[in-house]
């Protein structure tokens, strides 16, 4: 099976799961216009399509692991772990900011880059989803700042 058909696989899987658990979420009042099934449901249909698409159009034979490939993949769960774990304690935006600078650093951003990628990522998608979509999201340590 090619690298391409096998991600095409575990993103349709993937999209599954996410249809599965995202179909459950119902707050028990309205206080978000669109509810916090949209998120959820939006995202696995995108990676569905996206898993579809690699599925059909397949590629090369799969290539075996580089050893630095192999780490990267290893860190990135890690950090995805902990950002899980902290993000309803330390909040959005310093979770996020943490999670997006370690990313760029195991992409091979500079530590400048790290930094200035995490704040912009962290504060705008925060404005985006608090103050444009109405979306709730944990403050955190940072309180009343945002």
């Amino acid at each position: 099976m090619s690298n391409n058909r096998t991600l095409g696989a575990m993103a349709l899987l993937m999209a599954a799961i996410l249809a599965i658990f995202g179909w459950g979420l119902v707050a028990p009042f309205a206080y978000e216009p669109v509810g916090p099934r949209a998120f959820p449901m939006i995202t696995a249909v995108v990676i569905a399509i996206c898993g579809a698409i690699l599925l059909v159009q397949g590629g090369g034979e799969a290539a075996p692991i580089s050893r630095k490939t192999l780490t990267g993949i290893i860190l990135l769960s890690i950090t995805l772990l902990v950002y899980a774990v902290l993000f309803q304690r330390l909040g959005y935006v310093p979770s996020t900011f943490a999670m997006s600078a370690v990313v760029a650093l195991i992409f091979g951003a500079r530590p400048h880059q790290a930094l200035i990628s995490g704040v912009v990522l962290s504060v705008g998608s925060y404005l985006l989803f608090d103050h444009g979509l109405d979306v709730v999201l944990p403050t955190g340590i940072m309180g009343d700042l945002l």
